[in-house]
């Protein structure tokens, strides 16, 4: 792992983010102690075009299991705009 400064990140930048990019780890230093750390993505990045067109999750599905049925009765936006109605 190569280290660095901070004076030196800042004025070469573009040569140590070109490192860390093709796979290099660099540790920048502050006052000669670890500050950040310049390294690669953790999973490559992959952009796949679609037909322009997002595809969302079904949350309603995925959520399912997590909570009952729906129980009779006002919701509890209901229950509470009546309050605030029968206060003012």
């Amino acid at each position: 792992m190569k280290t660095i400064n901070e004076q030196q990140a800042v004025q070469q930048f573009d040569e140590y983010s070109e490192l860390a990019h093709n796979g290099e780890k660099i540790l920048v230093t502050r006052s000669g102690k670890p500050w950040v750390l310049l390294s690669p993505p953790a999973v490559p990045v992959e952009s796949k075009r679609s037909n322009g067109k997002l595809k969302w999750p079904d949350f309603a599905a995925r959520l399912a299991p997590h909570y009952p049925a729906p129980v009779a009765g006002p919701t509890a936006t209901e229950i509470l705009a009546k309050d605030k109605e029968d206060r003012f």
